[in-house]
């Protein structure tokens, strides 16, 4: 049995998270059951902080080989991630804002995974995560004083625009709604969030196709990613789909499950 949950910070922070969030898992139910769970997370345009707090899995980009999935803050990135867990687990994270992450360690400007500790210094207590992780979490949060970031309204609006609709959002368009040049997005885009506005919009593009692909049953992979993803050709469909997640679309159908499928839910942030 697993258990996902969301919570929601305090209010003082929501400019740098979207929510804080739970994963215990038991294990397979029987000795027949597969003791690995593999999945892979799909770019979502949000910065994460994730501890473990109790045997930690292992974590990899595609061609890279794996590294213990434990207390590690990871920043936005264009690339997927595959993790691999064995037996029971329990991890607490935060999710960020698409700009939090820079605004929480503006040190770190590389789009690489870090240790937490090395990101801010220390770790939050263990036994408060496990007992009170929206406390601990506050607490800890506020203790490194997240500033103001420049340009919030602008990147929020922006956010917002691609976040409803990314298949049918383009940075001209975007500009032009937004009353701002190009020039001023990009800035805010890569000082902010680490991408540009551009690759932003096509890590939510397939960030939705592979949220949708999850809920069908039926229909040719190819032709599926070509109509959800908004594409007018299936080669460029599929090539822009191996990109972001590493490999075809019926392999991915097979594999992105798990903790992946847990944490795309969007069910109601529970209270504390």
């Amino acid at each position: 049995m697993t258990e996902y949950r969301r919570f929601r910070p305090a209010a003082a922070l929501t400019h740098v998270v979207e929510h804080y969030w739970s994963v215990i898992s038991e294990g397979p139910v029987s000795p027949a059951a597969s003791q690995r769970l593999v999945a892979v997370l799909v770019p979502n345009g949000r910065p994460t902080l994730q501890f473990c707090l109790g045997t930690p899995g292992t974590r990899r980009a595609l061609d890279a080989p794996p590294v213990p999935n434990a207390d590690v803050y990871l920043p936005v990135s264009t690339r997927p991630l595959v993790i691999e867990q064995e037996g029971p687990s329990h991890y607490v994270g935060v999710q960020c804002t698409p700009w939090g992450g820079r605004a929480l360690f503006p040190q770190l400007t590389g789009g690489q995974p870090v240790q937490v500790q090395v990101a801010a210094g220390a770790l939050p207590d263990g036994e408060g995560l496990a007992e009170d992780p929206v406390g601990t979490l506050d607490a800890w949060l506020s203790a490194l004083a997240p500033p103001p970031v420049p340009q919030e309204a602008l990147l929020a609006s922006a956010v917002r625009r691609i976040d409803a609709d990314p298949s049918a959002v383009e940075v001209s368009t975007l500009c032009r709604e937004l009353a701002t040049s190009a020039s001023t997005l990009y800035r805010a885009f890569r000082r902010g969030i680490g991408l540009s506005p551009k690759q932003y919009i096509q890590v939510m593009r397939h960030r939705a196709f592979t949220d949708r692909l999850l809920a069908e049953t039926a229909g040719e992979p190819a032709a599926l990613a070509a109509a959800l993803a908004g594409y007018a050709d299936q080669p460029h469909a599929v090539r822009e789909f191996s990109r972001f997640t590493g490999m075809t679309v019926s392999s991915f159908r097979d594999t992105y499950d798990g903790i992946a499928r847990l944490m795309a839910r969007t069910d109601e942030l529970a209270s504390r």
